[in-house]
């Protein structure tokens, strides 16, 4: 099993969860899933703070997945 950081970041907060996975497809496929069920919890908050990220570190703090979704508004 591998070492894996989950680190969710929208504006100034910050959220690490720690997880032991076989290697870093399984990284990418949990935190898909994870996206998948926060997707709606996510999308409300986005006029607080235009950018939601989860990043997927392995254990020397590497990034090896980086999930982001924006928002923006054009004026016409």
């Amino acid at each position: 099993m591998a070492h894996y950081t989950f680190r969710f970041r929208q504006g100034s907060h910050s959220s690490d969860v720690d997880v032991d996975l076989p290697d870093d497809d399984a990284a990418w496929d949990e935190a898909e899933a994870v996206c998948s069920d926060m997707i709606r919890d996510i999308i409300t908050r986005l006029g607080d703070s235009p950018e939601w990220r989860l990043e997927v570190t392995d254990k020397s703090g590497t990034v090896r997945h980086l999930f982001r979704l924006t928002a923006e508004s054009f004026d016409p």
